[in-house]
């Protein structure tokens, strides 16, 4: 289904409002994601530099593969809250999730 039709298609079922809506939580969502894959992204990048090692090192230490490894670096990966905790504890870093009521 292509994205016209689509759209097409919520605006026969939905009001304006609904769509609004719908769109508002999914540019949330998405500034969600991204503030966590740019937290990820800083504490990596201060752990390469504190301990002066290099990507094959980091992928080395982290057990994963260079792919993941360099999405994680660009900000890109989606991560499992797993993988959160596994990056955390390599990296000496305890997370905490902190959640604001947007208006």
């Amino acid at each position: 289904m292509k994205l016209k039709s689509f759209r097409e298609h919520m605006e026969k079922r939905l009001t304006k409002q609904d769509i609004a809506e719908i769109e508002r939580q999914a540019e949330l969502e998405v500034r969600a994601l991204r503030s966590l894959q740019e937290g990820i992204k800083k504490i990596m990048e201060d752990y390469v530099k504190k301990n002066k090692i290099g990507f094959n090192e980091l992928v080395e230490r982290l057990e994963s593969n260079p792919r993941q490894v360099a999405k994680i670096q660009k900000g890109e990966a989606n991560l499992t809250l797993a993988s959160i905790a596994h990056i955390a504890a390599l990296l000496g870093q305890e997370p905490v999730i902190v959640f604001k009521k947007r208006s």
